[in-house]
């Protein structure tokens, strides 16, 4: 039985200029698959997301890495516009998820993208717990993340379930014992969690009938 939900952020309750602003910078179109696992390869995004370096020192690094001809100021000020306003009906859902599990965000993310949203939307008020990357020094796809969040909620895997837009995070949460979701919108998971609730009433029609 599912008591807890676990979301990811972007990409599932935050709406996302991810492929526009690195094409930008790099200079070529970047197909959304590849960018999940650049960003996650990348030395320079992920010692920024694992809490490693600042602002400014990721910047640097950033141009570095990629061979960019592009002022630091520019890398962050493209990196900042990344993160958009919370999707269509984000806070409804959440509100109507709380009523039922206990909430958890689990985000690959660094602090200049957490304090903008949390600076200008109020969604993370519904959440129990907050396991951000750049807190923990570890990031999604790699397992000691979903262990430690294990460990933390105390609780077993399978009343667990994770709702990701990677696929790969998604993968590694199957792998442990999590129910994972790969879903694209706060309607994705709403039509996921209604799921559950229609199995289960099938399932109590045929208890009865037998």
């Amino acid at each position: 039985m599912i008591t807890h939900i676990v979301l990811d952020m972007g990409g599932v309750l935050v709406q996302l200029e991810w492929a526009e602003r690195i094409s930008s910078l790099l200079g070529r179109s970047v197909p959304i698959d590849e960018l999940h696992h650049l960003w996650i390869n990348a030395q320079s995004t992920v010692d920024f997301e694992s809490g490693r370096t600042d602002f400014d020192e990721f910047a640097i690094a950033f141009i570095e890495e990629f061979g960019l001809s592009v002022a630091p100021e520019k890398v962050q000020q493209e990196f900042l516009e990344f993160v958009q306003a919370p999707m269509a009906h984000c806070n409804e859902v959440l509100a109507l998820l709380k009523q039922n599990y206990h909430l958890s965000l689990l985000s690959n993310t660094n602090p200049a993208h957490y304090e903008r949203l949390r600076d200008r939307y109020d969604f993370f008020r519904y959440f129990d717990s907050l396991f951000l990357s750049y807190k923990l020094g570890k990031m999604k796809p790699d397992a000691a993340i979903f262990q430690y969040v294990l460990a933390e909620l105390e609780t077993a895997s399978e009343t667990v379930a994770f709702f990701d837009d990677g696929a790969r995070n998604v993968e590694t949460a199957c792998q442990l014992g999590i129910q994972g979701y790969q879903v694209t919108s706060p309607n994705d998971v709403m039509t996921v969690v209604k799921s559950w609730n229609t199995a289960q009433d099938e399932q109590s029609l045929l208890i009865e009938k037998s």
